[in-house]
């Protein structure tokens, strides 16, 4: 299995989109982060293309964030809910809650999205091993000088 990091090369470009369900109604809470990283595992050491848009969770391949940094925006999109559940939610978000404090309420977030909307830069940071029947410890170096006295 060779290791891949993924970044987006734009700014303002990572889209975060947790889906949130409580009594047939569900709030789609999107994020936008300004810097971020995944790591995606593959069979070989030849790259994948990862098309702009695509949701890294369901990209084909197993991915793991690493890290977001800098939110710049949140929005909240209620176009699943009845209008009794919007007013609440108008309300609380009104009241300096975060989406965080949903499931204290009862909400579930049953599935998230992470979507990088721009051209990727895609580094190799593991590459596969050579031969399957070499371990960690046989694809050590050892120094070639000595440490100094």
């Amino acid at each position: 299995m060779a290791l891949w990091s993924i970044k987006p090369t734009w700014k303002k470009s990572l889209i975060e989109r947790n889906h949130y369900h409580k009594d047939g109604n569900t709030i789609i809470i999107e994020t936008g982060w300004r810097w971020g990283e995944f790591t995606v595992e593959t069979e070989d050491d030849f790259p994948r293309v990862v098309e702009a848009g695509v949701d890294i969770y369901n990209c084909d391949y197993p991915s793991e964030l690493v890290e977001t940094e800098d939110g710049c925006w949140e929005t909240h999109e209620t176009d699943d809910c009845d209008e009794e559940t919007c007013e609440w939610l108008d309300n609380f978000f009104e009241e300096g809650n975060s989406y965080l404090d949903l499931e204290d309420h009862g909400w579930t977030c049953r599935d998230t999205e992470m979507i990088i909307s721009c051209d990727m830069d895609i580094e190799m940071i593991e590459p596969t091993l050579s031969n399957e029947s070499e371990t960690e410890s046989d694809t050590k170096t050892e120094p070639k000088s000595s440490w100094p006295n």
